[in-house]
């Protein structure tokens, strides 16, 4: 009989191992699962926040068959382009637009911008993760491969903040020149808020060379909800 209790007593122990090891081995792979799952991106604008910039349009013709482009007095005649955020959905920011022209007319659109991989429905899109460093990827789930270039302070009213900056330049041609000799040279630079991801300051420069002629649009920040301006 004593040999009996003592191999039932070697099986409890042998079975007590076996689940402690197993715990063990559970509680790692739970761990791993969690600390190697990315983590959600989370916008850092926040409903009812609003952002007000002023568009300009500007022409250099450098060529006498080179005319001004007529959609640059859509930007020439605004008053303000309002943003005002209305709704958050995981990486999706909603928003209204309000497009007021110097006339008095307003063009007010529904948009949205997910930021986790770019995708747009409208004329604004420059909505970034907050809190992105150099070398981050812009879209983190997207496919242009766009990065933060830089960080640096900027002063506004009453407050420093952290500012990213952003630049590519592309050469685009007309595919209705077989030659492919007409094109155009473009310049986008973006400077954004690093702690709400909303967009300060876009220049976007065109250098056309068939007729020759320059256009620079720019947006800039002139009234915020979430700062002094």
């Amino acid at each position: 009989m004593a040999t009996k209790k003592k191999a039932i007593s070697k099986k409890l122990i042998i079975a007590i191992i076996l689940l402690a090891i197993l715990a063990i081995a559970t509680a790692a792979i739970v761990y791993t699962i969690q600390t190697s799952s990315p983590k959600p991106i989370v916008p850092g604008v926040h409903v009812g926040d609003t952002f007000i910039y002023k568009l300009t349009g500007d022409s250099y013709l450098n060529s006498s068959e080179a005319v001004t482009p007529s959609y640059l007095s859509e930007y020439n005649n605004t008053d303000y382009y309002q943003v005002t955020i209305t709704g958050i959905n995981g990486s999706t920011v909603s928003f209204i637009t309000d497009w007021r022209f110097i006339n008095g007319t307003i063009i007010q659109t529904p948009e949205w911008v997910d930021i986790a991989n770019g995708n747009n429905s409208g004329d604004f899109w420059a909505i970034y993760p907050p809190n992105l460093n150099v070398n981050n990827l812009l879209s983190p789930k997207g496919y242009d491969e766009l990065i933060v270039n830089s960080t640096a302070t900027q002063t506004f009213a009453g407050s420093t903040r952290s500012i990213n900056h952003w630049e590519i330049d592309n050469v685009f041609y007309d595919v209705n020149d077989p030659t492919y000799s007409t094109q155009r040279y473009d310049i986008m630079s973006v400077d954004f808020d690093k702690q709400t991801g909303i967009l300060d300051t876009l220049i976007n420069v065109q250098e056309y060379n068939s007729p020759q002629y320059n256009i620079i649009i720019t947006w800039q920040l002139t009234n915020s909800t979430v700062w002094g301006v």
